[in-house]
């Protein structure tokens, strides 16, 4: 929960850019105005901006190499926006295997104390059931919680990187129709 929590203070930072912004970034950059194409691509809270000013480097080389640029970065992006997400997942996986494991000790307590004392008083017996249902019980409470977050957490970092990837491609087809020769 506590890296669910984490990981979601990260992504909530995130803001989508206005529809204008890469308008804006690509005016500059064809007024040859570097500066405030960079100063444009940086004043957005979102991983397209550390895209676009990793481009903005490579404009002059044309927009094949800018485009080869936005992929390598959208490397990088991808994992950055994925950390932790697997380590969620893992728990998600583990805790009812763990709260299975309980469970057979439990069960097995109750099994040893059954070939002791038998089965004719109930209190003895109660004991393991109770260490089995209890663990059984904290695997689901753990896992069923980290599922869901990680289901949310994925589905939205999949968006992100889905938009940063149109952002960037909208800004080198942009580049494109300022060098038709490209």
């Amino acid at each position: 929960v506590i890296c669910g929590l984490i990981k979601f203070a990260q992504i909530v930072r995130i803001r989508t850019p206005r529809p204008d912004w890469v308008a804006g970034i690509l005016a500059s950059v064809r007024d040859d105005d570097q500066e405030k194409a960079a100063s444009l691509a940086a004043s957005v809270p979102h991983p397209a901006a550390e895209v676009l000013e990793r481009c903005l480097n490579y404009v002059k080389a044309g927009p094949d190499v800018a485009e080869e640029v936005l992929y390598e970065q959208l490397i990088g992006i991808q994992d950055r926006l994925q950390s932790w997400l697997p380590f969620i997942a893992i728990t998600a996986a583990t805790a009812p295997l763990l709260g299975l494991l309980g469970t057979v000790a439990g069960m097995i307590r109750t099994f040893n104390v059954i070939t002791v004392s038998g089965t004719g008083d109930p209190k003895p017996l109660a004991g393991g059931i109770s260490e089995a249902l209890v663990t059984t019980l904290f695997g689901l409470v753990v896992a069923i919680p980290a599922l869901i977050i990680h289901a949310l957490l994925a589905r939205r970092c999949q968006g992100i990187i889905q938009n940063t990837e149109k952002l960037g491609l909208t800004f080198i087809n942009g580049l494109r129709l300022k060098n038709p020769k490209s």
